[in-house]
């Protein structure tokens, strides 16, 4: 067998070696990172059911958080209307009144301060704002 025939031989199987590999490798990092998407999911759902839990939530209910300003205040029935920005998987952007959980909650605003909010609730008809702060 001649010298070129060994030398193109041996490319030949390196480059065949090498392309195997990085087939698999492709393969396996694709499959890695699925899985990884899915693990970060649960750990996020996770993270939001404990925060549920400690903070002495019912059965089924969430937690959202979100900023907005203060529209109105109607001290008799303790709601508050909220402009407020997207609250993620919960609702739209717009502006929404809130039945606060303490009648003394909306002492610490005044109509057009900008706020942060917490709501708990487990449906958008229950939701009442647990905390509010300006922001």
């Amino acid at each position: 067998m001649a010298v070129w025939q060994v030398v193109l031989f041996a490319n030949l199987t390196l480059a065949v070696g090498l392309g195997t590999g990085y087939a698999a490798w492709g393969r396996a990092a694709g499959t890695l990172d699925r899985e990884l998407d899915s693990v970060r999911a649960r750990v996020e759902q996770l993270e939001r059911e404990r925060q549920a839990c400690a903070t002495g939530a019912r059965a089924g209910e969430q937690q959202w958080e979100a900023r907005g300003i203060v529209r109105a205040i109607v001290p008799g029935a303790n709601l508050l209307v909220i402009t407020h920005e997207e609250i993620r998987d919960f609702l739209p952007a717009r502006t929404t009144s809130f039945r606060a959980v303490s009648p003394t909650m909306s002492d610490a605003v005044h109509v057009g301060d900008a706020i942060r909010f917490s709501l708990r609730g487990t449906a958008r008809d229950d939701a009442a704002l647990v905390a509010i702060e300006r922001w």
